[in-house]
C-alpha cells in the first residue's frame, strides 16, 4: 500500500524523560535519588555539585542524580546556576538556573545564557543535542556566577562564536513548546513519552517517508472506525469493537505519531512531490499536531492511496455488520505489514525513537486484529478474519485468541 514520500527534518529538539522521585515515610529508611535533566535542549558535560557534596557530569540526555537539593551547575569554572527544587517533569531550564520562571524566555539574562550554551555544542548541532567538549569547558576559568553583560568575554575567552538572538530565543522556545505538547498528552504509555523526549535521530528520508504514511494512516483507521460505529448504530446495530478501539486506542496512536512529526518535521510544503503521492495542501495544516482527534477533519488524507482507501473502506463496511469488522481485519493488517517494515527501517537508521514508537502501534495492531477476529467468529463468521483469504487470515499475531467470548 505503501508509496514513496520524503519529507525534510524540523528543527524542533525534544527533551528528557520524567523521573518520580520516591520518599520514605520511614526515617530510617534509604530513600531514592532524585533525578533530573538540564537542557536548552540536552545540555551534556556540565559539572554539577549536589548538596552532599558529590559532584558528576550531566550525561547524553542531560542526566543529573543527587540525594538531596540544591544542586549547582558549572561550566567549568563558570557557574551557571542552582536549583533548590525540580518542578512535577523533572526539567531544569536555563531560565529555572537564573531563578525565573519557565516562561520567562525573553529575559535578557535568559537570553545571554542560551546563547552561550548553544554556541559552546562541539557539532554545531543543537538539534541532537549540546555536547559541550572538555577541552572547551577548560577554557572557562572564571570563578564567578554567570553574568550577561560578561557574555562577549565568555564568547572571547572560548573563542566560540556566538549564535545570534533570533536563533537562541527560536530554538528555547522550540524545546519549551515541545515538551509542553508531551507533558500535555494525557494516557500516552510512559515508554512513548520517553521516546518522544529524546535527542533527535538522524533519520534517512525512507524513515522520514514512514512518519508521513503513518501520520495519515492512523487517522484513517480512527476514521473509518468511528464513521462506520455511527452508520450501524443508526440503523440498530451496536458494534462496540469500533467505538472502543477508536476512541481508546487509535486515539492514542494519533497521539503518537502527531509528536513524532512535530519533533521531526517543520512544515507540510516541505514534502517532496516527486511521485505526486503528498499533497500538503489537502486535509491539514502543521498545526494539525495540536489538535485532538475530534477536532481533525474526518476522511481528508495527504496522500492519495490513503485517500482512495478510506472510500473504499467506508463502502465496503457500510454493506452489513460483518463488513464492518471485516473491514476493521483489512485495516489491521495493512497496519502492521507497513509497521513490520517500517520498524526495521528505522532500526536501521537506528532510530530508536521511532522504533519504539512504530512498535507500540504495532503490538497496538495486533491486539485490534484480534478483536475483530473474536468479534466475527461470535457473530457466527467461523473463521473469523480468515473468511477474507488468506491475506488477512494471521492466528499467529500475538492476542488473536481465536475463542468465540
Amino acid at each position: 500500500m505503501k508509496t514513496s514520500t520524503s519529507i525534510i527534518l524540523l528543527s524542533l529538539l525534544a527533551i528528557t524523560t520524567t523521573f518520580t522521585a520516591c520518599g520514605s515515610s520511614d526515617s530510617t529508611a534509604t530513600s531514592t535519588a532524585l533525578t533530573g535533566q538540564l537542557v536548552d535542549t540536552y545540555l551534556q558535560n556540565i559539572d554539577y555539585t549536589c548538596e552532599s557534596g558529590e559532584s558528576a557530569t550531566t550525561d547524553i540526555n542531560g542526566t543529573f542524580t543527587c540525594d538531596s537539593l540544591p544542586v549547582v551547575f558549572k561550566l567549568g569554572g563558570l557557574q551557571l546556576g542552582s536549583v533548590s527544587e525540580l518542578a512535577a517533569d523533572k526539567h531544569v531550564f536555563p531560565q529555572e538556573l537564573l531563578g525565573l520562571a519557565r516562561t520567562d524566555v525573553n529575559n535578557s539574562s535568559v537570553l545571554a545564557m542560551a546563547k552561550l550554551l548553544q554556541s559552546c555544542d562541539d557539532d554545531n548541532n543543537t538539534q541532537n543535542g549540546i555536547h559541550i567538549s572538555d577541552i572547551l569547558k577548560a577554557k572557562f576559568t572564571n570563578q564567578e556566577s554567570f553574568d550577561e553583560t560578561a557574555l562577549d568575554t565568555y564568547a572571547s575567552d572560548a573563542n566560540i562564536t556566538l549564535v545570534d538572538d533570533t536563533t537562541a530565543l527560536e530554538h528555547l522556545t522550540q524545546t519549551l513548546d515541545l515538551v509542553s505538547t508531551v507533558d500535555d498528552a494525557l494516557n500516552l504509555p510512559v515508554t512513548i513519552t520517553q521516546a518522544i523526549l529524546t535527542p533527535l535521530s538522524t533519520l534517512t528520508p525512507e524513515v522520514k517517508e514512514t512518519l508521513a504514511y503513518m501520520g495519515n494512516e492512523e487517522r484513517l483507521a480512527y476514521d473509518v472506525y468511528t464513521a462506520l460505529y455511527n452508520y450501524h448504530l443508526n440503523t440498530g446495530t451496536e458494534l462496540k469493537q469500533l467505538t472502543n478501539i477508536a476512541t481508546k486506542s487509535e486515539a492514542i496512536h494519533i497521539k503518537t505519531v502527531q509528536l513524532l512529526v512535530q519533533k521531526y518535521i517543520s512544515d507540510l510544503s516541505e514534502f517532496t512531490d516527486t511521485n505526486k503521492t503528498v499533497d500538503a495542501n489537502l486535509g491539514l495544516t502543521m498545526d494539525y499536531t495540536n489538535y485532538s482527534t475530534t477536532e481533525l477533519p474526518a476522511g481528508q488524507y495527504n496522500i492519495d492511496a490513503i485517500q482512495t482507501l478510506h472510500t473504499e473502506l467506508i463502502a465496503k463496511g457500510e454493506q452489513s455488520p460483518q463488513d464492518a469488522l471485516e473491514v476493521g481485519c483489512m485495516i489491521e493488517v495493512i497496519d502492521i505489514d507497513d509497521l513490520l517494515r517500517d520498524i526495521e527501517i528505522a532500526k536501521d537508521s537506528n532510530a530508536s525513537d521511532v522504533v519504539t514508537s512504530f512498535e507500540f502501534l504495532r503490538d497496538g495492531s495486533y491486539s485490534h486484529y484480534g478483536a475483530f477476529d473474536r468479534g466475527l467468529i461470535n457473530m457466527g463468521v467461523t473463521e473469523g478474519c480468515c473468511s477474507l483469504g488468506t491475506e488477512y487470515c494471521h492466528p499467529e499475531y500475538p492476542q488473536t485468541n481465536r475463542i468465540a467470548q
